[in-house]
């Protein structure tokens, strides 16, 4: 084993830093936790290159050859390459819906009477490149913790501190858990937990599944750990009978040199996580400790010397159930009753499956499923404010298309089959005990994740990374002392000076670019922020100063550019020309936002109701900026088909518009369309309904708004739902009374 570098020990604390510090920034979901750790493991990358490359001066590089080394380069490359302009021609072919509304928003915008702009020959594949790049960003993180941890672990003790460090982080997080439960006044640090006196518990976390999915991932390797020290139990003396040999035992287990007082206090620990988890009231959570649990039942009993650790996983799952009955879980048995969570969750995943058959090649783009799937929305908004698809598998098929998960799939199958025949044919306990536990805890957040977004939460991936490593490590690890080495395959690179210092500067550059990028992300955010951040009391208005210092830093977030114009929009004007001139910079910057990110329905809403404001030219105002406004419209809708605020708000201009149309006989041009009056009046129509079936409480203010502009029973009756015929009676005896008046 030869000896570490000063470099090799600052990687390694700076490892241990950033693997404590993930769960407890809230479970590092925000931008400046996560772009800490990002600037963490990209400083931490750069040290590696510059000692292996240029401080080490030795005659060659080498590094631990995974069997996903390649399926984590082509991943990242993949995800690169949605963001490099295509052909048109290749990506209407290979994702037609892509190309049909990027070519839409082309037109619509080179329309305007201040555009000049023209249909490109070159799109990319995703719809919007920012949350892309942030999310690349993250990934490439991950993957640099993974090669990171397998790349400095040079021994079994620095293995173990691994685990010690995150079994103590997962017992904190417990410990913290706990307190929420039964505390007055239930907080995340200084946040006031969302879940109040409900008694679910979240640790640091901002929920309660995520706090369970980490969890889970602690308790899975404390019970490989557990097992991986009972090679170590030994007695004192020999020969001994009597009280003599039951003293001998007791001195024994307590001993600071036994590994049984070690396994009395890793059992204990992981017997509180476990109790947590049952506390966090995650039913995923709980379902996927004890699947990935009856897994490592399964596994040893493969084995038949070591069955008896099959044993003792079941019987730790009954030491945290009967823990967990003894302190109190009522609330987590009475969710288990609750099957709605569940339905809703399916439904979910139901409702964005057809997005799959609409992207199936190439994908949307990686962080664009919550920006297109409001077009697919059943009934309501499903999703809700996480954006997130609640199944991270499916969103990760839709966002990469089959290519990308096909790579993700084979890197997870791959490991695993690999780790596994690699299990079977060890017999060293620390190998076969850790091995397991990360095996399980794989398992155990693979399931979780078809029902929760666990992987974009940062510390859960981050954590997953180190602990495949430290399996990996584990599981190849043989000998000891002077005799300790590792025996999976390594890739070896000659060196030259001059190839050494030609290759040190590319990475360098590669490095320095992934940390010009979240710092230019993290400036922008703390200037104008733009992503939900609950615990901090950020700033949601800003200043125009501060919002063109965002842009500046990151003009490819579209998000900057949407509220520099609804800057302009609410600023009051002290004149008519100053109003029109708010107005062209608040249309500028629609504009550019909606060419950034095309599949925002409320940003074509705003566009179109700036255009249809543009009166000063009544010539054009009718013959431009009008039909300008239509095709803003037409795009909301299609973009949010069940916006209750966009149906109705567009509704009520459908029916102003209508009244500027002329009836059938004197058609008005709109494009290559030929528009009347009667077709306006089914288009408002249908959007009431739509509207209604959503909120039919709110019919009263849908009559009154069609009544005023057509008192006719037939015009009214036809934004009432077909099959509402509650709400048609009301509309029916509200006709007829103002008909008397």
């Amino acid at each position: 084993m030869k000896p570490r570098s000063r470099i090799d020990n600052i990687i390694f604390g700076g490892i241990l830093t950033l693997l404590v510090f993930a769960p407890l920034a809230f479970g590092s979901v925000h931008v400046w936790a996560y772009s800490l750790i990002q600037f963490g493991v990209f400083v931490l990358l750069g040290l590696w290159a510059v000692d292996r490359l240029l401080l080490a001066k030795a005659p060659s590089v080498g590094w631990v050859q995974t069997p996903i080394n390649l399926l984590m380069i082509l991943l990242i490359l993949w995800i690169v390459v949605q963001t490099i302009p295509l052909p048109s021609a290749l990506i209407s072919v290979l994702s037609p819906r892509t190309f049909a509304d990027k070519a839409t928003t082309l037109i619509t915008l080179s329309n305007s009477p201040d555009q000049g702009s023209q249909i490109s020959p070159w799109l990319s594949i995703t719809y919007s490149v920012h949350p892309l790049i942030n999310e690349l960003l993250k990934i490439v993180t991950y993957f640099g913790m993974f090669f990171l941890v397998l790349n400095t672990i040079q021994s079994k003790r620095q293995i173990d501190i691994l685990v010690y460090t995150l079994i103590l982080v997962g017992a904190f997080e417990a410990v913290y858990a706990v307190y929420q439960v039964f505390a007055e006044n239930p907080k995340v640090w200084w946040w006031q937990s969302r879940f109040g006196k409900a008694q679910r518990a979240s640790g640091t976390f901002i929920g309660a599944n995520h706090f369970a999915a980490y969890l889970n991932l602690i308790v899975c390797l404390a019970f490989g750990f557990l097992i991986s020290q009972k090679g170590k139990a030994r007695r004192m003396l020999s020969g001994l009978g009597g009280i003599r040999a039951t003293f001998q035992r007791a001195v024994s287990l307590f001993a600071p040199e036994s590994a049984q007082s070690k396994i009395i206090v890793i059992l204990f620990l992981a017997i509180v996580m476990g109790v947590s988890i049952l506390m966090s009231g995650s039913r995923g959570g709980i379902v996927s400790l004890g699947l990935a649990l009856l897994m490592v039942a399964l596994l040893f009993t493969t084995k038949r010397k070591y069955r008896k650790f099959g044993l003792l996983a079941i019987v730790f799952c009954l030491l945290i159930a009967g823990y967990g009955f003894q302190i109190g879980i009522d609330p987590t048995l009475e969710r288990f009753k609750q099957t709605q969570g569940l339905h809703d969750r399916l439904a979910i995943t139901r409702s964005i499956l057809p997005m799959m058959a609409n992207y199936p090649v190439l994908g949307l783009g990686l962080g664009n499923f919550k920006y297109l799937y409001p077009r697919y929305i059943v009934d309501k908004d499903q999703v809700s404010s996480s954006g997130y698809a609640h199944n991270d598998w499916v969103e990760a098929g839709i966002e990469l298309g089959f290519i990308g998960i096909a790579l993700v799939l084979a890197g997870v199958i791959i490991f695993l089959v690999r780790s596994l025949r690699l299990w079977h044919r060890r017999r060293n306990l620390h190998a076969l005990g850790i091995g397991a536990g990360v095996l399980a805890g794989l398992i155990s957040i693979s399931f979780h994740s078809y029902f929760d977004f666990n992987m974009h939460i940062p510390a859960n991936p981050l954590t997953l990374a180190a602990l495949l490593a430290i399996g990996y490590a584990a599981l190849h690890r043989q000998g000891h002392g002077y005799s300790e080495s590792f025996f999976y395959r390594k890739r070896t690179l000659a060196l030259t000076p001059v190839k050494s210092i030609i290759l040190a500067t590319a990475i360098l550059l590669f490095i320095s670019s992934l940390l010009f990028w979240t710092w230019r992300h993290a400036i922008a955010e703390a200037a104008c922020p733009t992503e939900w951040n609950s615990t901090l009391n950020l700033k949601w208005s800003p200043e125009l100063e501060e919002i063109e210092t965002a842009i500046s830093r990151n003009a490819i977030n579209f998000e900057y550019h949407h509220k520099r114009a609804l800057y302009f929009m609410v600023k009051n004007a002290g004149d008519n020309a100053e109003k029109e001139a708010f107005l062209a910079e608040a249309r500028r910057s629609l504009e550019q936002a909606v060419s950034l990110n095309p599949a925002r329905g409320m940003l074509w809403y705003k566009l179109g109701n700036i255009y249809s404001y543009k009166r000063k030219d009544l010539v054009e105002y009718l013959n431009a900026w009008l039909p300008q406004a239509d095709e803003c419209y037409d795009m909301a809708v299609q973009c949010a088909p069940m916006d209750k605020h966009l149906l109705f708000s567009i509704g009520r201009y459908w029916v102003w518009r209508s009244q500027l149309l002329p009836e059938k006989v004197m058609p008005v041009q709109r494009g290559t369309q030929q528009v009347y009056k009667q077709d306006i009046i089914k288009k408002f129509q249908g959007l009431f309904q739509r509207y209604l079936e959503l909120d039919p409480d709110n019919w009263h203010a849908v009559f009154n708004m069609v009544w005023e502009a057509y008192p006719q029973d037939r015009i009214v009756f036809g934004v009432v739902p077909p099959d509402n015929d509650t709400l048609k009676s009301r509309v029916l005896k509200e006709a007829a009374k103002r008909e008397l008046n």
